[in-house]
C-alpha cells in the first residue's frame, strides 16, 4: 500500500508540473495573439485616423473671392488682390485672395491630430518619452509637457528617460532638413520582459520535474532497501522458530528429571535457560513483526524499561566490567505502545551505550523518564552514557540504514528504532547530545494516551504486554 501511495504521489506531482507548464504556455500564446491583434488594430486606427488631418494638410489652402458676386475658386497665385474674368458676372472683376482655413479650423485640425496620437500611445503597454536634443521632455506617454513644469516632476521625467535608455537605445527624430530634432525614448512591455525569462522558467520547471523524479526514485530505492531488510528479518524469525520450539521441548524434558528437583544448581540453570529461550522467542517475535503495523495497547513505559534493564542486570557478562545502569523512572502518564517492539528500542539504545563503554574501565548508563505536560501530554525517555561518544562527522548519519561504527555491526539498530518510535508509535527519537570522549544522550518522546483509550483498555481487560 505504501509503494502504491508513493508512486501515485510521484505521478500526481509530475502531472501537476506538466499541467502548470501547459497552462502557462497556453496563457503565453493567448497573450501573444492578443498583442498581435492590438498591434493590427493600432495600425488600422493610425491609417484611418490620419486620413482626415492629412487630407486637409495637403489640400489647397488659398482661395480667390469675387468682390461683386462672392463666387470662390481655388487660387494658386501669390498676389493678394488681382483682376480676372468672373464666369458668374460675365465680366472682368476684382478678386481677393483669402486663406481657406480660419484660426479656429487650424486649432481643430491640430487637436484632432494630437487626440489621435494620444489614443495610439495609450494602447502601448510601455512608457514613451519624447525629448529635444537637450534631453528636456516634450511629450510623455502621449501628453505634451507644459512649458512651466515643477523641478521635482522634471527630475522624475529625466529619471524615467534614463531608465528607458537602459532598456532600449533611443530613436532619433529626423526633421525635414535631415537633422536630428529630438529623441524617442521607450521601454518594453510586461510580455516582452516575460518572454526573456521564459527559457529560465522552462529550465526551472524541468529541474523541478527532475527533482521530483529523482527523489521519487530515491524514495523507491530506500523503500526497497527497507523491505529487503524486513524480508530478511521475517525469514530470520521463521528460521529461529523451529530450534526455539525444540529448545523449549528439551527444557521441559530436563525439568521433569528427578535430579532437577534435588540439585539446586541445575534447577537455577534451568530457570535461566528458560528465561533466555523465552528471550530468544521474544526476539524472533520482534523480527516477525517487522513491516506490519503492530497492535498498540495502553501501557506503562516505565514497566517496559524496568524489564529491559533487569534483563541486563541479571547477566553481568552483558554489562561489562564496572558498568552499571541507573534508572530514574518518574513518568506517570500511560502511552499507546507495543511492549515487544518498544522494548527492542530500549535494548538497542542500551547495547549502543555498552559498546561505547567497552573500551574504557567502567561507566554509567542512565535511563530516565518524565512527563512533559507543557508539550501537550508527552512522555520523555532519556538514555545517556559517559562513553566514547559519536564523532561529529557521523552524527548526521547514525539513523541511516547500513551505517555503523562498530566492526561486524549491521547498522540497523537505530534505523529500526527510529521506524518503531516514529512510524508505529507516533513519537520522536533524536540524538540529544554527543561529544567525543564525554558520552552520548538519546531522547525519545511518546504521546500520552488519551483518557478514553485508558478507559477502553480497562473495560476490555486487556494488558499492555
Amino acid at each position: 500500500m505504501g509503494d502504491l501511495k508513493s508512486r501515485l504521489l510521484i505521478i500526481v506531482l509530475t502531472a501537476a508540473l506538466v499541467w502548470l507548464f501547459l497552462i502557462y504556455s497556453h496563457s503565453l500564446v493567448t497573450r501573444l495573439e492578443s498583442m498581435n491583434q492590438n498591434a493590427n488594430e493600432t495600425i488600422a486606427w493610425f491609417w484611418a485616423g490620419t486620413q482626415i488631418p492629412f487630407s486637409l494638410v495637403v489640400s489647397d489652402n488659398t482661395q480667390a473671392v469675387c468682390t461683386q458676386c462672392g463666387q470662390t475658386r481655388t487660387y494658386y497665385g501669390s498676389a493678394r488682390r488681382f483682376e480676372d474674368f468672373c464666369s458668374f458676372c460675365r465680366e472682368r472683376t476684382r478678386w481677393i485672395a483669402v486663406e481657406r482655413w480660419t484660426d479656429e479650423e487650424r486649432a481643430q485640425v491640430l487637436e484632432l491630430t494630437r487626440g489621435l496620437f494620444r489614443r495610439l500611445v495609450s494602447r502601448v503597454e510601455y512608457a514613451t518619452v519624447l525629448t529635444d536634443n537637450g534631453g528636456t521632455p516634450q511629450i510623455v506617454n502621449g501628453d505634451p509637457v507644459p512649458d512651466s513644469i515643477p523641478p521635482d516632476l522634471l527630475t522624475g521625467y529625466r529619471g524615467l528617460t534614463r531608465k528607458l535608455d537602459e532598456m532600449n537605445d533611443p530613436i532619433p527624430l529626423v526633421g525635414m532638413a535631415g537633422d536630428t530634432i529630438g529623441w524617442l525614448h521607450y521601454g518594453s512591455g510586461e510580455l516582452s520582459d516575460e518572454l526573456r525569462i521564459v527559457p529560465m522558467i522552462e529550465l526551472a520547471m524541468l529541474l523541478a520535474l527532475a527533482g521530483v523524479l529523482f527523489f521519487g526514485v530515491k524514495s523507491e530505492l530506500r523503500r526497497e532497501k527497507e523491505m529487503a531488510w524486513v524480508g530478511f528479518a521475517r525469514e530470520t524469525a521463521h528460521q529461529l522458530g523451529t530450534p526455539i520450539s525444540s529448545l523449549l521441548g528439551w527444557l521441559e524434558l530436563l525439568g521433569q528429571r528427578p535430579e532437577a528437583e534435588s540439585d539446586p544448581e541445575m534447577r537455577e540453570a534451568l530457570q535461566f535457560m528458560a528465561a533466555d529461550v523465552d528471550r530468544l522467542n521474544s526476539i524472533a517475535s520482534r523480527y516477525g513483526e517487522m513491516g506490519k503495523k503492530p497492535r498498540l495497547s495502553t501501557g506503562d513505559v516505565d514497566e517496559v524499561i524496568s524489564r529491559t534493564v533487569e534483563y541486563f542486570r541479571n547477566r553481568p557478562g552483558l554489562l561489562g566490567r564496572n558498568v552499571r545502569i541507573e534508572t530514574s523512572l518518574e513518568a506517570e502518564q500511560k502511552v499507546r505502545l507495543s511492549p515487544v517492539l518498544l522494548g527492542w528500542v530500549f535494548e538497542n539504545l542500551i547495547k549502543n551505550s555498552l559498546a561505547a563503554l567497552s573500551k574504557q574501565d567502567g561507566g554509567v548508563i542512565s535511563v530516565s523518564t518524565r512527563d512533559l505536560p507543557d508539550a501537550g501530554g508527552v512522555v520523555e525517555i532519556l538514555v545517556a552514557d559517559d562513553g566514547l561518544g559519536v564523532p561529529f562527522r557521523d552524527q548526521g548519519r547514525i539513523f541511516n540504514a547500513g551505517f555503523t561504527t562498530r566492526r561486524g555491526g549491521w547498522g540497523l539498530g537505530l534505523t529500526l528504532s527510529k521506524r518503531i518510535v516514529e512510524e508505529y508509535h507516533g513519537g520522536r527519537i533524536r540524538l540529544v547530545a554527543s561529544s567525543p570522549g564525554k558520552g552520548t544522550s538519546f531522547g525519545i518522546q511518546l504521546p500520552a494516551a488519551a483518557a478514553e483509550d485508558e478507559d477502553d483498555e480497562q473495560g476490555d481487560g486487556s494488558l499492555g504486554r
